[in-house]
């Protein structure tokens, strides 16, 4: 697999997901699989738009959707920052400690590397809950037609969002108390937590009465 997995093929990233090396892993696949969310929520749009019975508001529809464009595309520079970080941190915990000096240089370089490899997925939390909250706008923009895939789009958001959650959680209990201070314990970061979850409930119960009340088209 190429540096970067936006140079890989779909079936190049599935192997390296699948084979014995550390990464990528939960972080790179969940981001790739929100990038593909969002690039779903741009086809409905730009769909939905180009229909002839479309009655929204087009200003609205053009900046959704290239909102849409744009946090897919940095979804995979989240996947790449995953993989950097982690080889990162995997590089300063096999530093020397012989000396007091060595000991010191690799206590900053395995703190520095935990940093961010908390930073990565909680920066992509946020990322997924904006995410899901671009769903919900889209939503009433949506032809029904295509209304399945924002739904396809939304569970995906949702689930990428829980993982990076956990993860960031999980690397967090790694870190000293002191250093620990500057991060959202899952009390802090509740609220917009369960927004975001209760935001892509909300669409998907809409949209799966939406179908059970009127049925939509053959989707893929």
């Amino acid at each position: 697999m190429d540096a970067s997995i936006q140079g890989s093929t779909v079936g190049e990233f599935r192997r390296a997901v699948a084979s014995q090396h550390p990464m990528p892993a939960g972080v790179a696949a969940s981001a790739v699989s929100a990038s593909f969310a969002l690039g779903l929520v741009a086809k409905v749009l730009d769909v939905s738009g180009r229909r002839t019975d479309f009655a929204g508001d087009r200003a609205t529809l053009g900046t959704l959707l290239q909102a849409a464009r744009d946090q897919s595309q940095r979804m995979l520079g989240v996947a790449d920052d995953d993989i950097a970080a982690f080889n990162t941190y995997l590089a300063a915990v096999r530093l020397p400690r012989g000396t007091e000096h060595e000991q010191e240089e690799r206590r900053r370089a395995t703190s520095s590397a935990a940093h961010q490899a908390i930073d990565v997925p909680a920066g992509a939390a946020r990322a997924a809950a904006s995410g899901i909250e671009l769903c919900a706008r889209a939503a009433d923009l949506t032809h029904a037609r295509v209304v399945v895939d924002l739904a396809a789009a939304v569970a995906l958001l949702a689930g990428a969002l829980r993982v990076f959650l956990l993860c960031a959680d999980a690397n967090f209990r790694h870190l000293p108390v002191a250093a620990a201070t500057r991060y959202e314990t899952p009390a802090q970061r509740q609220e917009w937590e369960m927004q975001a979850f209760h935001q892509a409930d909300a669409i998907l119960q809409r949209i799966t009465d939406s179908v059970s009340q009127t049925g939509a088209g053959p989707t893929s």
